[in-house]
């Protein structure tokens, strides 16, 4: 029987691991964080799951109840608990409340991607087999993926299946484990009528070198939506500078396009767009994208050459407290600084002749091997994500490091083999 203070201790490590795993899956793809601070988030929240750990059954069963609250959060500790304690009947649990919920199956496999690969392992054959549901497959082709290690012939099936949610995800993974023997199952899916499932294939195909890709990505791009912006930019990655260069400047013109194009501008790293960037900085609502790529292109931080700007009179970030306002959407450059388009055109005056036009630059510097790999090292998460697919493209069939894997596994080995 465990004391009060005992609870309340275990208490407030669930309650913390839940907060820390929410902070840190939105920290993985913010520009204020790189490996280093990536590294102390998951010390701290490494520490509050010890502590359940070390409570032994008091704190599994903490975890457990906190399962109820469904929860993105408080699915992640009882999952690493369950996992490590070899709890089939505790992994069950939470499977049962989170794998039908995409938003709660993030969080379990982000925890099948926090644990140990030689513990992950045990369980698999129960998730990507295909006696079980499309649900839980999904789930276990993801915790491949993440972990970087082939689920095999289940893979195989997977892209083929009638249900979108695995088939999309599984597309996905023929591209980030570098599957080059499913290249013709991820074109067969490049008409799809389920947008995820055509994304996700012409992304892989993209990876692993078929140009006919380029016309999904493009169209995809074109329509706008939730994969326009990754359409884009990989479609950048694919082609010939100067023809990039022109169908930006065509997808700029179009209906909320320009948000798009600057994705893709970021992606290309070609300076003979900093013009047209610049111009973006004067719109409040493209102005900080338009700095994130300035500074994707030449590795200048706009907070370091004292070039931040202040926010347009009267601007407000996010939803507001107004219960009657139906905008709820939250500012997706919230981390990303204001820029002073003045100073910032003043800088490329002077130093802008110094890039040169054609040339794909990330950082500062064109994108050579060694020098993707040093942005992979010491980047921020969306200069490490960049360089993540920079380097898998010219890998093509060796597979894609994962970014948002816990920082101990990428100090280590940041290729994540």
């Amino acid at each position: 029987m465990i004391s009060t203070i005992e609870a309340d201790l275990f208490e407030q490590h669930a309650s913390e691991a839940a907060f820390l795993w929410s902070y840190r899956d939105a920290a993985v793809l913010d520009p204020l964080h790189d490996l280093e601070s990536l590294g102390e988030l998951d010390e701290r929240l490494e520490a509050h799951v010890d502590g359940l750990r070390l409570a032994g059954d008091a704190g599994w069963e903490i975890c457990r109840d906190a399962i109820d609250e469904e929860e993105p959060g408080s699915l992640f500790a009882p999952t690493v608990l369950a996992v490590e304690r070899r709890d089939l009947k505790g992994i069950a649990q939470v499977l049962d409340v989170g794998a039908g919920a995409p938003a709660l199956a993030r969080a379990i496999v982000s925890a099948l991607g926090w644990v140990s690969f030689s513990r992950v392992r045990a369980i698999l054959p129960g998730l990507i087999s295909h006696r079980v549901g499309p649900e839980l497959r999904a789930i276990g082709i993801a915790a491949c993926a993440v972990q970087r290690q082939d689920p095999g012939a289940a893979l195989g099936y997977a892209v083929t299946s009638s249900d979108v949610r695995l088939k999309a995800r599984a597309l996905r993974a023929v591209g980030e484990l570098g599957r080059a023997d499913l290249l013709d199952e991820a074109r067969g899916a490049l008409g799809s009528e389920d947008e995820a499932c055509r994304f996700a294939a012409a992304w892989s195909a993209a990876v692993l070198g078929d140009a006919g890709a380029l016309r999904v990505l493009g169209a995809i791009a074109d329509r706008g939506g939730p994969f326009a912006e990754r359409a884009c930019a990989m479609a950048m990655r694919r082609m010939d500078p100067a023809m990039a260069s022109t169908w930006l400047r065509a997808i700029a013109g179009t209906p909320r396009g320009a948000r798009v194009a600057l994705a893709g501008a970021a992606a290309l790293g070609d300076p003979a767009l900093m013009p047209w960037i610049l111009e973006c900085m004067g719109t409040p609502a493209l102005a900080r994208a338009a700095g994130g790529a300035f500074t994707m292109i030449t590795g200048v931080g706009l907070e370091e050459a004292k070039l931040r700007g202040a926010p347009p009179p009267g601007f407000r970030s996010g939803p507001s407290d107004d219960p009657e306002d139906e905008d709820v959407a939250m500012d997706p450059d919230e981390s990303l600084p204001w820029p002073d388009r003045e100073k910032i055109a003043a800088w490329w005056g002077s130093r802008g002749k110094e890039l040169k036009r054609g040339t794909r630059y990330l950082l500062g510097r064109p994108m050579e091997v060694a020098w993707i790999e040093e942005v992979l090292r010491r980047g921020s998460q969306p200069a490490r994500a960049a360089a993540a697919v920079e380097l898998g493209l010219r890998g093509a069939g060796q597979g894609m490091v994962e970014v948002r894997a816990p920082a101990r596994s990428s100090r280590r080995d940041p290729w994540g083999q």
